[in-house]
């Protein structure tokens, strides 16, 4: 029986919702239809699957119009009143959850009767509660804002002269939400054309960065994050980087967990590019701190770690060495895994393994892996070949770089910039191969220059693959 809107969103509903909305469709101010009533009984009794034959259309039909002959546009008009309703549920709980919605609206109104003591003591209890908000995002000035239009137009006909003050104000707040609103937008359009290569015209751009270059960002924490980032974005100059270091510090706790996250991937994308694709060492330990500080499921804030995430702050622990943290971390938060367990857990210990020097441990458990994920998984086949190569298992390895040529011909997801340098990856490991194994050693020296040429030509060090081949070059 196929789904209808009414039961898609009804299985949205937890179960505090489910019986708020309840009590909502039996509130004679939004309903006083029984028979929707009526029909929201016959499947709230099959909360949450609702995948019973007695929700079908003509049965329920037949449960609430009883002896009348089926009409389809009836049972049809109802389900869709019900639907209609649950629509107005959620707008309606939306708002009354929302503080500062329910605060504007209450002074607009009791401005607008002439309730003069009520709005004064209403517009204080808002000022009051909004100044004690420790997260200061865009929809903290926006509220503050719009307290200033209700103020300021609550004066106007008693005291005209104060307006200059408020309307001041309200410039400045003005200013404080869009250039944020418009810093954040900036910020996402410049991501998206470096990682897609779509050209946005990001209107008054420079314009907004020239303002802030010009005049001091004052008490907004948001605001002075995203400049600095996309000073970081746009100039490459490291100093950036500390810059947005120390003011991650300084303000963790007037930062939404949103803009947490994004100042962390800001930081960490700097990190990861500087050894992607510079091969540069120097900020590892840097990124380390990072998640060591900050656990990417933490700022997101619902406990569950994607396995993508999991395995990449093990990783970027054990690049510095720290192999503790890294077991720690994996015996403390597997069980907040929310799929691919085994897989991820076999690679993080594979991982560990292979950076202990424990290789025959390391190609089992890189062995035992099988990811959906094709990024994932053109990381453990390197991690194999290279693991062949170090045991000296050479006609394995042979075999493995003509099978990996394959599926990176085949695997039409993978972006050309990856496929480009993972070629040069088998290239170069096959021509290593060839050097190692021969039984004369004629030209040897020659050919081992050229592979230093090769290396340092590669087109970037992603998965630290340019790296490792440089380490090869110098043991021999």
């Amino acid at each position: 029986m196929p789904e209808t809107l009414l039961i898609k969103f009804l299985k949205t509903l937890n179960q505090n919702e489910i019986r708020q909305f309840r009590d909502f469709i039996y509130s004679p101010t939004f309903n006083k239809n029984t028979k929707i009533a009526e029909l929201f009984e016959l499947h709230y009794k099959h909360y949450p699957e609702f995948n019973s034959g007695e929700l079908s259309d003509n049965v329920l039909f037949e449960n609430i119009f009883k002896d009348e002959v089926y009409q389809y546009s009836k049972i049809k008009n109802l389900i869709s009143d019900l639907f209609g309703l649950g629509k107005e549920f959620l707008a309606f709980n939306f708002f009354r959850k929302n503080q500062n919605i329910k605060e504007k609206f209450l002074l607009s109104e009791l401005r607008l009767r002439n309730l003069d003591s009520a709005f004064e003591k209403a517009f204080k209890a808002a000022e009051k509660r909004i100044e004690n908000i420790k997260k200061r995002n865009e929809e903290f000035y926006l509220h503050k804002f719009d307290l200033q239009f209700e103020i300021m137009s609550y004066y106007s006909p008693k005291k005209p002269n104060v307006n200059f003050d408020y309307l001041q104000k309200r410039l400045d707040l003005f200013i404080d939400y869009s250039a944020t609103v418009l810093l954040k937008i900036y910020n996402i359009m410049h991501h998206e054309n470096s990682q897609n290569n779509f050209k946005f015209d990001m209107k008054m751009f420079g314009n907004v960065m020239e303002y802030f270059k010009n005049n001091e960002i004052k008490d907004n924490p948001t605001l002075e994050i995203y400049y600095y980032i996309l000073l970081l974005e746009t100039t490459k100059d490291e100093k950036y980087f500390y810059v947005l270091k120390d003011l991650r510090l300084k303000y963790k706790e007037k930062l939404t967990i949103f803009d947490n996250y994004m100042l962390y991937l800001h930081l960490d994308s700097y990190c990861a590019t500087a050894f992607n694709e510079h091969c540069r060492t120097d900020l590892l330990n840097e990124q380390f701190l990072l998640v060591k500080e900050n656990l990417m499921f933490e700022l997101v804030g619902d406990g569950k770690i994607l396995y993508p995430d999991f395995l990449n702050e093990v990783k970027k622990a054990v690049r510095v060495n720290q192999f503790k943290w890294a077991e720690d971390y994996i015996i403390k938060y597997k069980c907040n895994l929310t799929e691919e367990i085994d897989n991820t857990l076999n690679f993080c210990h594979g991982y560990i393994s292979y950076k202990k020097g424990e290789l025959e441990k390391a190609l089992d458990y890189f062995s035992r892996t099988n990811f959906p994920n094709f990024i994932i998984k053109i990381q453990v086949k390197l991690h194999l070949l290279q693991l062949y190569i170090d045991l000296e298992y050479y006609e394995q390895a042979i075999l493995m770089i003509d099978s990996f040529k394959h599926y990176l011909t085949r695997e039409r997801s993978l972006i050309d910039s990856m496929k480009i340098s993972v070629f040069e990856f088998l290239k170069i490991s096959g021509d290593l191969i060839k050097v190692k194994t021969e039984v004369l050693k004629k030209d040897k020296d020659f050919r081992m220059n050229k592979l230093k040429q090769d290396i340092e030509n590669m087109s970037n060090n992603r998965f630290g693959i340019k790296l490792w081949l440089k380490e090869k070059i110098v043991d021999g």
